[in-house]
């Protein structure tokens, strides 16, 4: 028969459809073919419980939570520190201040009574109201050195003394936050156990429509095919004269030009959708099938 060889599926199955009424096959019985149900896998995950997610919750923290209380540990620790050597620095200044005093104040009067003792008068009242005028000042000055020294170091040592006791807190202090932030993420991963569940539910489900979507679609084409078979069972020509009057290479011809413009994948995807062809192919099928599926393969 002579024919245009079909570039699109329409034509394709126009073609076919004008190849079959050509030769009006006539078969001996019904073969019903046997088409394999569709089983897709499920997805099956193990729900971890409320105990395991709160584990799992305090080893994610547990790092964290030691690593902030040793850094806020080490940071008051080095400001103590700080503190004790402004302390330290404050009585050797002061003290290093009260001697420099000590020795202007007693030069001056060792000076004084020297004058006074070169001029006769070493005994004199005014000689000695001046001396005790001098160690008088001296006294006030490093007294009042010693107080400003005292006052600082007693700011500093309350200052040391409420960092310290943060440090004593602050176990506590951060075992309660760490408390929190567990349950914080505690209920973040109750949040993605259900996400997941609702996720793999849906999942499942849409696996149940695509199987029964499937199972319908073989139901289809069994009965098409009977129904088709008792349609041209009354046809005038065996298999073995429809293959010697070329109706199956006339087939196979039609159907291999229209999938032989596609590439060979898309050929191949497109044959297994297209279970009407097994009408026209007959035994043919599974060749057909082969060659192509080695196409996309090779």
């Amino acid at each position: 028969m002579e024919f245009t060889l079909p570039t699109t599926l329409d034509e394709m199955y126009q073609t076919l459809s004008q190849i079959f009424d050509h030769y009006r096959v006539r078969k001996e019985g019904f073969e019903e073919i046997m088409l394999q149900d569709l089983v897709l896998e499920r997805l099956d995950i193990q729900q971890l419980s409320d105990q395991d997610l709160l584990t799992k919750a305090e080893k994610i923290l547990e790092a964290e939570h030691e690593r902030e209380k040793k850094n806020y540990q080490t940071e008051l620790s080095s400001k103590t520190l700080a503190i004790q050597e402004k302390i330290a620095l404050l009585e050797k200044s002061s003290q290093e201040e009260i001697t420099n005093i000590t020795t202007l104040y007693d030069q001056s009067i060792e000076k004084m009574q020297n004058q006074a003792l070169k001029s006769g008068l070493m005994n004199s009242s005014i000689v000695v109201d001046k001396t005790a005028l001098l160690e008088d000042s001296k006294n006030q000055k490093i007294a009042e050195l010693t107080w400003q020294k005292n006052d600082k170091i007693a700011s500093l040592t309350a200052e040391k003394e409420q960092l310290n006791a943060k440090i004593l807190a602050s176990d506590e202090y951060f075992d309660e936050i760490h408390q929190k932030e567990i349950y914080k993420k505690f209920i973040e991963l109750c949040d993605e156990r259900e996400k997941r569940r609702i996720e793999v539910f849906k999942y499942n489900n849409s696996l149940d429509e695509k199987e029964q979507r499937y199972a319908n679609s073989i139901k289809e084409t069994k009965s098409s095919l009977y129904l088709r078979f008792l349609d041209i069972k009354s046809g005038e020509y065996t298999k073995d004269q429809l293959v010697e009057m070329g109706y199956f290479e006339d087939v196979v011809t039609c159907v291999c030009a229209y999938l032989d413009t596609l590439e060979p994948i898309e050929a191949y995807q497109i044959f297994l959708a297209e279970q009407k062809l097994i009408m026209y192919l007959d035994y043919y099928y599974e060749q057909v099938g082969l060659l192509y599926k080695f196409k996309a393969t090779a």
